[in-house]
């Protein structure tokens, strides 16, 4: 029996070094790649510290601009401009000058995150390769802080069980925030939970979302805003990249209401801010995919629900919007280097030539592979937004794209190229009872023609040919082609003939 416990301590101490070995190689691999997708974000500081049933990791990372990018954007303020010679005229050139000297680029946002690690094969009390507990670390003033929002809750934190794949699970809490000031208003917002489920190659990702509700409002302004429930999940394949992640995702949030009984922004000239009706959404599904398909890629998103603004009720509202065409590659390529490049997200002064010119170099740099993604015909737009009030539908949709380009098309510059080759069509319909209700309830103000003159003005509209009768709608139809315009079918020169 001694000899046998003794083979199985040995087994299972060997299986617990082998978990803890490749649980610290996938920290050193996630945190060395982090940085390079994006300048954004940076490993400032990292810890391992490792035991033999277990380790933690303390790791520090900033968000935003590197003081190293902006200080390389931000203008020379110690050398004077030199004078000019004399009998020479000095010259004003806007594009040379500089952004203020004491304006200075928003400071990075830094936080620590300490993962408890309990290596496998039995972690935690699971089978499993390890364990992770994850929470945020936070200093004493930034605790003082938090404590204001989250009480004496952990604002963040995490559970990760590491399958001996390397798959994992994680399930995430982002703990409930209130607060109240007499007289100013009051935030109830009531947390969020996520459940990721990532496969060994990190190509593969699941997740389950809720957040159970929003409440806020302004005393001083009466504006209010009300969120319900929301729920989404998502089954995504990141073998192409995060920027193409192809698979399906829903969600749905019960309720979205706002209202602002002072209206909104500076009412001007002492004038009193002018109510805005309130808007009530409820019930609003939201759908999305996106696939890849002999390298192009496409997807679609939609939303939909009903509601009311005011007293006039929403039967139903629709929205789908889509991509599609667009080369993979290609895109990742443009997506990987604005995300790098510091100068594109805006580090530095951005009104400095160092980031100016930074900007303009990138844009240069990618502008044949931008054209070159025009020869697959890539087109996105509006499919359909719908709206339907007492009966009546109104409907809008539009796409634009690129048709028919040749490679002697990619030698014309960007401009040319979208006049000779650009394509986009839009079609509208609106109920000629909503238009006459529009004028109805603008008439007061002034904004809208008087309601008697609706029919009128539309009649004239349809005679100049830029709109057309279909029963009791208003429809438009727009087009640009081959470099011609037309409007309900007939090119621009030729309206009202």
């Amino acid at each position: 029996m001694g000899v046998l416990a003794a083979a199985i301590a040995v087994a299972y101490g060997g299986g617990t070094w082998v978990a803890g070995s490749q649980i610290k190689s996938r920290y050193d691999s996630a945190f060395d790649e982090l940085p390079k997708q994006t300048a954004l974000v940076r490993v400032v500081e990292r810890n391992y510290d490792r035991g033999f049933l277990g380790a933690v990791s303390t790791v520090t990372l900033e968000i935003g601009c590197a003081a190293d990018a902006a200080a390389a954007a931000a203008p020379a303020t110690a050398a004077k401009p030199a004078q000019p010679a004399e009998g020479e005229e000095a010259e004003a050139d806007d594009e040379e000058q500089e952004a203020p000297a004491d304006a200075k680029p928003a400071k990075p946002l830094r936080f620590t995150i300490r993962d408890t690690i309990h290596h496998g094969p039995l972690a935690g009390g699971s089978l499993a390769a390890a364990t992770i507990d994850s929470e945020l670390v936070l200093d004493a003033k930034t605790q003082a802080d938090v404590k204001k929002l989250f009480g004496e809750a952990k604002p963040l934190t995490a559970h990760t069980k590491v399958a001996f794949g390397g798959g994992f699970t994680s399930d995430l809490a982002v703990a409930p925030v209130k607060l109240a000031e007499d007289g100013k208003g009051q935030l109830a917002w009531q947390g969020l939970q996520i459940r990721l489920d990532v496969n060994a190659a990190r190509t593969a990702v699941r997740y389950d979302l809720t957040m159970p509700g929003l409440d806020f409002n302004d005393a001083r302004t009466g504006l209010t805003l009300k969120m319900g429930k929301l729920t989404g999940k998502a089954d995504m394949d990141s073998s192409a990249g995060w920027y193409l992640a192809t698979g399906k995702s829903e969600g749905r949030l019960e309720s979205l209401e706002f209202a602002a009984p002072k209206g909104l922004g500076p009412a001007g000239d002492g004038a009193a801010h002018k109510p805005l009706p309130t808007v009530l959404l409820q019930a609003i599904d939201l759908v999305g995919g996106a696939s890849i398909k002999d390298g192009l890629y496409t997807s679609e998103g939609t939303v939909k629900g009903n509601g009311k603004i005011g007293a006039t009720k929403i039967d139903k509202f629709e929205l789908t919007s889509s991509a599609r065409n667009i080369q993979a590659a290609g895109y990742k390529k443009l997506a990987d280097a604005w995300m790098q490049s510091s100068a594109a997200n805006g580090c530095g002064k951005g009104g400095s030539k160092a980031s100016q010119a930074a900007t303009k170099a990138l844009l240069e740099q990618l502008a044949p592979d931008l054209k070159a993604m025009a020869k697959y015909a890539p087109e996105a737009g509006i499919d359909k937004m719908l709206v339907e009030i007492d009966g009546k539908r109104g409907e809008l949709s539009y796409t634009a794209g690129m048709v028919g380009v040749t490679d002697e098309d990619l030698q014309s510059s960007g401009t040319a190229l979208l006049l000779k080759r650009g394509v986009l069509k839009a079609n509208a319909r609106v109920p000629m009872k909503w238009l006459e209700k529009l004028a109805e309830a603008g008439a007061q103000s002034g904004q809208t023609p008087p309601p008697e003159l609706v029919a009128g003005l539309v009649e004239q509209g349809e005679q100049n040919g830029f709109v057309k009768r279909d029963g009791d709608d208003v429809t438009g139809q727009v087009e640009f082609s081959a470099g011609s315009l037309k409007i309900n079918g007939k090119p621009m020169g030729a309206m009202g003939q």
